[in-house]
């Protein structure tokens, strides 16, 4: 005959079947959990290295590890020896500027805040050992009392910590040695806790998806932050090296004016001497080459001091360039450089590309994740938590029956907050919304950028021409004058004239063929259209690998060779 079942063992049979099968469940879509965010950590891992593998060799640089920043003895050690290109100097700033590092540091920051916004999907675990040591006891919780009642029928609680810090507060209350009057149990006695606790969300109303992805797009957005410091600060090292340029053309310019004066000085002397010239006249000359010496001294210094901010801008240590390492000279401007190019494409240019502009774009996704997350404070949660751990009421000598181990699940439903919820959604929907706004104002500002650059390089470019014609006649005009002076058929005056006039026009020449690279730069960065040439230098109107400017450079970027 079989043996007859126990209905005592059944029904604890049928008990512990739903609990095997609850314990079995949490088990395996713990492990899911614990694996599946991994696994895709390392999959965004790998497509990052292969998309690195085939990224341009500048851009491989911009993205580095992060590491300790090049000191400015390291930049002073990249610098060539016979001349600085503004390629040169481009490349050294995006290596030691200080700026470029910090952007660098906020990229990294960023990429470990999506390794935060992952860990939310992992359960946590956590070892706790808490100690209390019981002095008195009131008569109204008399010890003895306690333990007569009743011991719990479930096991310790997920959070063992609750008796324990209310016992040690509860003991702090009381003083260690109080009157002799006292009642209840002055008997001492000590209470330890251990356990391991672990908690796991398994549904939190997909906030975590939410998050997680505003992570992403906040880490894209400090990648395109790291490409428009990078924009910046080209943009920065051309205006210094080209105002370093322009500091020599004057300093040539003068000591050309002070040559003229001294040799008409000459001049003036021996027709004085044989009576066909006055001392005011020899004095006019040396008034004319003291005043080419003071505009010599103040080139000199605009130099050294565009000298001092490029330093600067290379990230060297002393913020100075060895005073035997020169510039590259201004070379002339190509048939590309001086044509006018059109509005069109290089606006469309500028709004897909330029880092500033995609960094909005990400900035709006991010914030449109939170308000999804703001969004997800409504639906309910779900926790699963277990413990396991010694509790002894006496010393930390541990038996079996000391042992305690509990497994909960806590399904949370929100019903009613306040109006907490609605104020967060509010919240991050204005967020949103400023967000939008920011981006279509920067938009606004791009074309804006671009449309002036534009008007800067055709102005620059009509200038050219008209100060190259302006020079010619006035060099013309100089060489008669002073023929005629000479043969005493011109006046004085009328030499310091022409003078003056060709001293000016070549000033303005100068000037004008720097405002011209000015705006090539200016109208590169507004576009972020700056590319490496085959050819080793840079295919814009931003300045070749000579640093004279001189460029590949069609009309609009969208042609073959409009890219710097």
């Amino acid at each position: 005959m079989p043996p007859l079942c126990d209905p005592m063992q059944g029904r604890a049979a049928r008990r512990r079947t739903p609990k095997l099968l609850l314990s079995a469940a949490t088990l395996g879509v713990g492990l899911a959990g614990c694996r599946q965010p991994l696994d895709s950590i390392q999959m965004v891992l790998d497509r990052h290295q292969k998309a690195y593998a085939r990224l341009p060799e500048e851009d491989r640089a911009r993205l580095m590890p992060v590491g300790e920043p090049v000191s400015g003895e390291a930049a002073e050690e990249l610098l060539p020896t016979d001349m600085l290109t503004l390629q040169q100097a481009r490349a050294i700033a995006i290596r030691a500027n200080p700026d470029i590092h910090a952007a660098k540091a906020r990229f990294v920051a960023a990429a470990a805040r999506i390794a935060e916004a992952r860990s939310r999907y992992l359960p946590t675990v956590i070892f706790s050992y808490n100690a209390a040591r019981t002095f008195h006891t009131p008569a109204s919780r008399n010890r003895l009392n306690t333990l007569l009642q009743p011991a719990l029928p479930a096991p310790i609680g997920v959070d063992s910590t609750n008796f324990t810090v209310t016992t040690l507060l509860n003991a702090l209350r009381r003083p260690l040695f109080g009157p002799t009057g006292l009642k209840g149990d002055r008997n001492s006695f000590s209470e330890h806790s251990t356990a391991f606790t672990s908690s796991w969300t398994a549904f939190d109303g997909f906030v975590r998806e939410a998050q997680l992805m505003s992570a992403k797009h906040v880490y894209h957005a400090s990648h395109m932050g790291l490409a428009d410091v990078e924009r910046l600060l080209i943009q920065a090292v051309d205006r210094a090296y080209y105002q370093v340029q322009l500091s020599e053309e004057q300093v040539r310019i003068a000591r050309a004016d002070e040559s003229f004066s001294q040799e008409q000085h000459e001049e003036t002397e021996k027709l004085r001497a044989a009576g066909r010239a006055s001392q005011a006249d020899v004095d006019n000359f040396r008034v004319r080459m003291l005043a080419a010496q003071a505009n010599l001294t103040a080139a000199l210094g605009l130099k050294e001091t565009g000298r001092v901010v490029l330093a600067e801008l290379m990230g060297l240590a002393d913020v100075t360039l060895p005073g035997g390492l020169p510039l590259s000279t201004l070379a002339d401007e190509t048939e590309s450089e001086l044509q006018a190019p059109s509005p069109g494409p290089w606006i469309e240019q500028a709004l897909k590309d330029r880092p500033d502009v995609l960094q909005m774009e990400n900035l709006l996704r991010s914030e449109e994740e939170q308000v999804r997350a703001a969004k997800g404070l409504y639906n309910p949660s779900v926790v699963v938590s277990g413990s396991w751990g010694y509790d002894r009421p006496s010393n930390l000598r541990y038996s079996v029956e000391d042992q305690s181990s509990a497994l909960a699940m806590e399904f949370r439903w929100e019903i009613f907050t306040g109006g907490a919820r609605q104020a967060r959604v509010r919240q991050a929907e204005a967020q949103r919304a400023e967000a939008a706004a920011q981006l279509n104002r920067l938009r606004l500002s791009v074309q804006s950028d671009v449309r002036r650059a534009l008007i800067d390089l055709q102005n620059a470019q009509q200038q050219i021409r008209l100060q190259r014609e302006s020079l010619k006649t006035a060099r013309e005009n100089r060489r008669i004058v002073q023929a005629g002076y000479v043969a005493g058929k011109e006046t004085l005056n009328r030499l310091n004239e022409v003078q003056r006039d060709y001293i000016a026009a070549e000033a303005e020449l100068a000037r004008a063929r720097i405002r011209l690279r000015e705006a090539w730069s200016d109208l590169h960065a507004a576009a972020a259209t700056y590319r490496k040439a085959d050819d080793g230098g840079t295919a814009a109107g931003a300045g070749g690998a000579d640093g004279s400017g001189r460029t590949d450079t069609v009309a609009d970027p969208a042609d073959a060779g409009g890219q710097p």
